[in-house]
């Protein structure tokens, strides 16, 4: 009996062992369930941002022209290389002269045809004056006179302004460079007959080069003249060059929704070459400290602050992005902790800080 009776405690200590370990599992269970949650924080502090603009364009002249003939003619002479840099008045391409020249000889023959001819009418007058005053002649033979001499004369200037239109037309038969600069391009060759009205040269004049950048119409409202910006020629990386806002367009181009902005270059940069592309950053606002925070700490508009080691769901209200950033405007203080990335979770719930 006695042997039987410890055998059942025996039984009975086992039992009561296994549930005790089944209990303080099913404790550990709820306590790791019910246990706040663990979350990540980010300190706020104010940082220095630059507001600016940031855009690819492209170097242009000062002034850039297409040259064309007024004239239709073989292309005989094209003395200037495509690159070359020219003086004001210097010949960039001569057309075929030769019946122009034939023209303005034939012309000259005949004005000087011509002031004869007015010579002796204005001899014959002066003659007809004399007769008449001494009644010699009529009337009508005086007046004869005049007209011829008149008619002589309308002659003459007639020939000599055909002559001046073929000297015209003659000097039109070159194309000269209209200021000091380059001649960017040739779309002509000796041989080729030009066209009048044709292009025929693109030439900019000398100067400091421009930087024409397409900006987005977003950006409209942050642009001014006189904006201090920094440009960079992929050509040359590591030289970045000053610049400011020297024209903001009247209208944006609608079929691209971009804005044209040109940037004048505040120092020498002789190494730029028309048509380089470049990249240019414009400082639309001065420095200054701000809170930054990150997208992913955005909720429907609203952040979770730290507070007594509770969620404390709190509306903010932020400008564009800066580096993948939000700039606070409102609703953030420096030092607070902002829990990162946004929680699911309800106002007022105990978390834990990750270490």
């Amino acid at each position: 009996m006695i042997r039987a009776e410890g055998m059942g405690m025996g039984r009975w200590r086992v039992k009561w062992l296994l549930w005790a370990g089944l209990a303080a599992l099913l404790l550990a269970a709820i306590w790791w369930w019910l246990r706040p949650p663990l979350v990540s924080v980010l300190r706020m502090q104010p940082s220095t941002v630059q507001y600016s603009v940031v855009a690819t364009g492209r170097v242009a002249a000062q002034q850039e022209s297409t040259l064309s003939s007024t004239l239709t003619g073989r292309v005989i002479a094209t003395p200037v290389a495509e690159g070359a840099s020219v003086r004001a008045g210097q010949l960039l391409l001569r057309l075929e002269p030769e019946e122009l020249q034939a023209l303005q000889a034939q012309a000259a023959a005949q004005l000087a045809a011509a002031n004869a001819s007015l010579q002796e009418a204005q001899r014959q007058w002066q003659r007809q004056q004399q007769l008449f005053a001494q009644g010699f002649v009529s009337q009508a033979a005086l007046d004869s006179a005049r007209l011829s001499r008149d008619a002589a004369s309308q002659s003459v200037a007639q020939l000599q302004a055909l002559q001046q239109q073929y000297r015209a037309r003659l000097a039109q038969s070159e194309l000269r460079a209209p200021a000091d600069g380059v001649l960017l391009r040739r779309e002509v060759e000796a041989g080729d007959v030009l066209t009048a009205g044709k292009a025929a040269l693109l030439f900019a004049s000398a100067g400091p080069p421009r930087v024409l950048l397409d900006l987005d119409e977003r950006d409209a409202g942050r642009l001014a003249v006189g904006q201090p910006a920094a440009v960079l020629a992929d050509a040359f990386a590591r030289q970045p060059l000053a610049a400011r806002v020297s024209r903001v367009a009247a209208q944006v181009e609608q079929s691209s929704g971009t804005l044209e902005v040109e940037l004048q270059l505040t120092q020498p940069a002789t190494f730029l070459k028309s048509g380089m592309t470049v990249s240019a950053e414009i400082r639309t606002g001065q420095a200054r400290q701000v809170l930054l925070l990150p997208v992913t700490a955005l909720r429907d508009g609203r952040v979770a602050v730290m507070q007594q080691q509770r969620l404390a769901w709190r509306m903010v209200h932020t400008a564009p992005a800066v580096a993948g950033r939000l700039p606070v405007e409102s609703g953030l203080q420096p030092g607070e902790l902002v829990v990162v990335p946004a929680p699911l979770l309800d106002d007022g719930q105990r978390v834990r800080v990750q270490p």
